[in-house]
């Protein structure tokens, strides 16, 4: 086993030095589901006989989703580098992409039934929910991760953590691992 990794100042070193990826790629899949509920509803504000949607919601609801793909984008790199100044507005289009659901989707499925049929509106509904969750998570993940990295540079600086003493232990124990297998393999040689 590797101890270096497991070593929780190591660790939490290399998170200094590595891209939060994880919840960078998780808004950048919000942007995926909502693309898939962008195409759903464009479909179906198309189709003929479909008269909910030739309103002017359906122009706001382009603006959004212009602002939404953009500004997830960019929070998205934010959230890559460890900057947690602006995941409160990533929990609001979180927020908002969820509170979307009973708008658009959900109106046009009460209003005619007929003309958006079920497995639409759950296409639609699960993208938006799926979108506004993973906005969610990667706002959450991206705070947890930029405080812990905001953490361990203040000991750094404070000198309540040396990372090259930690360095060295971990080095010195590595040497003792190996060492150690061979002792036994010998023994059990002598013994045979």
């Amino acid at each position: 086993m590797n101890n270096t990794t497991s070593n929780p100042v190591i660790s939490s070193d290399i998170m200094r030095y590595k891209k939060n990826k994880f919840g960078a790629n998780l808004a950048l899949l919000a942007i995926v589901f909502d693309c898939i509920y962008f195409m759903v509803l464009y479909s179906v504000a198309n189709d003929e006989g479909v008269e909910y949607y030739a309103t002017w919601a359906i122009a706001f609801d382009v603006i959004f989703n212009l602002v939404f793909l953009l500004a997830t984008f960019l929070l998205s790199e934010q959230v890559k580098n460890y900057n947690s100044k602006l995941f409160i507005l990533q929990l609001i289009l979180g927020a908002c992409q969820i509170g979307r659901i009973f708008w658009l989707p959900l109106g046009g499925f009460m209003a005619d039934p007929k003309a958006i049929d079920i497995g639409k509106f759950l296409v639609m509904a699960i993208s938006l929910g799926a979108s506004g969750g993973l906005e969610i998570a990667s706002a959450v993940i991206g705070y947890i991760r930029s405080k812990q990295v905001a953490e361990f540079n203040q000991k750094v600086e404070n000198g309540e953590v040396d990372i090259m003493a930690t360095i060295r232990q971990v080095d010195a124990e590595e040497e003792a691992a190996k060492a150690a297998p061979v002792v036994a393999g010998n023994a059990q040689e002598e013994v045979q």
